[in-house]
């Protein structure tokens, strides 16, 4: 699976992301391209994806006001997607991601090895995979030309969230 290089390739930090929540994501050159700052200080973890300026995209945190685990991705104020685990595990399907417009992106892949497929009616829009990069406790993020970049990132850090949650529990 490959993307054209106009979707981007970025670098994110496995073993940063579980120990401050503060990293930079760099982009396919080695540049920092977005930074995500953790606010330690709130009830519940929340992780703001920032562009390098400092400004907020996307605000990312569990939800607590479903049963099971559920993140929130907000824009603004507005949730504008809704991350569950997967109740039963078909073929592969681990988790959904709920966009506020009504579609669904599914996600599958490796957990183990950090292998994964985001795909929006069959079609993948990010791909993420250890092999991508040969930097320990790093893997690369390729997201498909016309996807928001940013809003690409913020899933995955929340998918990331998840997971390392579900290790320390």
């Amino acid at each position: 699976m490959s993307f054209a290089p106009t979707g981007g390739t970025y670098v994110l930090n496995q073993k940063l992301m579980s120990i401050s929540g503060d990293l930079w994501i760099d982009d396919s050159a080695g540049n920092h391209a977005f930074m995500v700052d953790g606010q330690a200080l709130h009830l519940r973890r929340t992780l703001v994806l920032q562009d390098p300026t400092g400004k907020p995209l996307y605000e990312i945190n569990q939800s607590l006001a479903h049963v099971h685990k559920t993140f929130e991705i907000k824009g603004g104020e507005a949730v504008v997607a809704t991350i569950q685990k997967a109740l039963v595990n078909i073929l592969g399907d681990h988790f959904t991601v709920d966009l506020a417009g009504g579609d669904q992106l599914k996600v599958t892949g490796d957990w183990i090895s950090r292998e994964f497929h985001i795909t929006r009616g069959g079609s993948d829009v990010i791909f993420a995979s250890r092999r991508l990069l040969a930097i320990r406790d790093s893997y690369g993020v390729q997201i498909a030309p016309g996807f928001d970049v940013p809003f690409g990132l913020a899933i995955v850090i929340a998918l990331e969230q998840m997971e390392l949650e579900d290790n320390h529990q």
